[in-house]
């Protein structure tokens, strides 16, 4: 299983923890709703090295990025 997980790091430095939003039993399910978030205003869809395909918003107060991650939970 695959989930997606939504990350929000404020400007004022205030640990957030990351939310598991939805699961899918493909990888490539997970990345065909990350293109379906990307498509979304404002969201940029990256490669980033830590976690891979994902999608980045940024603004003034806070960035917001959303990514596909194993769910070991559900095995």
């Amino acid at each position: 299983m695959w989930a997606i997980v939504l990350a929000t790091m404020l400007a004022s430095g205030q640990p957030q923890v990351p939310l598991m939003v939805s699961s899918y039993s493909t990888f490539d399910d997970c990345r065909l709703e990350l293109l379906r978030v990307g498509a979304i205003g404002g969201y940029e869809l990256v490669v980033s090295p830590m976690v891979g395909y994902s999608v980045v918003k940024v603004e003034a107060n806070k960035t917001t990025t959303v990514f596909c991650i194993k769910n070991m939970q559900s095995i």
